[in-house]
């Protein structure tokens, strides 16, 4: 999540629903919806204030915290973060229900006497001081409580004030999960557009080596030059190659298939090539446990790699290539690598294969292949991930 907030369009969606919301919860907060009259508007003042101030601060609150998750990665999770927004939400509505309190004291009330005949009077402006009740004469106030005996104090009272302020913050919280979850998802759709396409691209380079006229005319020359020595070999290479082809019409379709199809399918590659090179090119699988190995790799991972190991040394008889597939069971990678023989005709590459394998690897996993190259071994490792 950290890595979705540093995204500016986030904040400004944030901050724009921080100041379109704030006034509607000041004005519903703080006006009555029974009774109101516009000419006592300056009765309802103070709690729109209040609604308004408390409003904002719980904003400021929640979008301080959302961007301290950059550093404090335990603020990503909803409960820890909301924990500490409704403690801090309480505490700011008792400081500012004690402000208001004090700067903002209740107007002067009305009340309806009763004289003894149990008919109703004018009603009179009331005025609390210490306790007393005191009603304005043409002489000046007059007590109503001559004995002294006045109401008992108003004690200070929050419950109402920390109902709206955390009725408030419960909102606020919610709008600004479901605005993350509108962008997490964007992203989610983004990411999955770009995997389809990056998985298009490597099942169309690959579909162009496997259908390339260079790649057809050894595979077909092999295959004549088997049909004359050795039949039995002839039929076995044919059904090799229908594998591969078959493969790339089928599992090629989706992004990343299962660690046993994506190894057979780089062994029947790699002993296709053995057929072709004979004694120049050795390979082989040190850990028999990646056989049995469960989860998924990006489709033509392994393959790739092992093509890129033919495809950029030079080898012969006196100087064979080896090519090691290994597996690590505590990493759960696996790791293809062989000894450099550098070409004195290089070919001209695009560079793309582990580029490409790279960024499905991050959009697949938010994960990354490791490369290796210390001038006599060279070594790609990529991990085994999980649906």
């Amino acid at each position: 999540m950290s890595e979705l907030l540093k995204e500016k369009k986030i904040l400004y969606r944030l901050i724009v629903i921080a100041l379109v919301t704030t006034p509607l919860f000041g004005l519903l907060g703080g006006t009555p919806f029974l009774r109101f009259e516009f000419d006592k508007l300056n009765y309802f003042l103070p709690g729109i204030f209040f609604n308004f101030s408390i409003t904002l601060l719980i904003w400021a609150v929640n979008i301080s915290l959302l961007l301290l998750s950059w550093k404090f990665h335990f603020l990503e999770k909803l409960f820890p973060r909301s924990l500490i927004s409704i403690v801090l939400c309480i505490s700011i509505s008792i400081l500012l229900s004690s402000f208001f309190s004090k700067n903002f004291p209740p107007p002067q009330i009305r009340f309806t006497a009763k004289n003894t005949q149990g008919d109703k009077l004018m009603p009179s402006p009331v005025l609390i001081k210490n306790g007393l009740l005191f009603t304005k004469t043409d002489t000046g106030f007059k007590s109503l409580t001559p004995d002294g005996r006045g109401i008992p104090p108003r004690r200070f009272f929050f419950f109402p004030q920390a109902v709206h302020a955390l009725t408030i913050n419960i909102i606020v919280l919610i709008l600004s999960e479901l605005i993350l979850l509108y962008f997490k998802k964007q992203k989610i759709e983004d990411e999955n557009v770009s995997l389809r396409q990056f998985n298009l691209e490597a099942k169309n380079n690959q579909l162009k080596m496997q259908l390339h006229p260079h790649f057809l005319f050894n595979s077909l020359n092999t295959l004549r030059l088997l049909l004359k020595k050795d039949a039995d070999k002839a039929e076995d290479y044919l059904l090799k190659l229908s594998d591969v082809l078959r493969f790339s019409t089928t599992s090629a379709l989706e992004p990343a298939v299962d660690v046993a199809d994506e190894l057979k399918l780089c062994l029947t590659y790699l002993q296709m090539q053995k057929v072709r090179f004979a004694d120049m090119l050795h390979f082989s699988v040190t850990n028999e446990q990646l056989f049995s190995a469960k989860g998924i790799v990006p489709v033509y991972s392994l393959q790739t790699l092992a093509e890129n190991a033919i495809k950029h040394n030079a080898f012969s008889i006196e100087s064979p290539l080896f090519i090691y597939i290994d597996f690590d069971e505590t990493t759960n990678t696996i790791t293809v690598r062989n000894k450099l023989r550098s070409k004195q005709l290089i070919e001209s590459s695009t560079k793309i294969g582990l580029t490409n394998l790279a960024e499905r690897y991050r959009l697949l996993g938010n994960e990354t292949i490791n490369i290796s190259d210390n001038g006599e071994e060279f070594a790609v490792s990529i991990k085994i991930l999980y649906w």
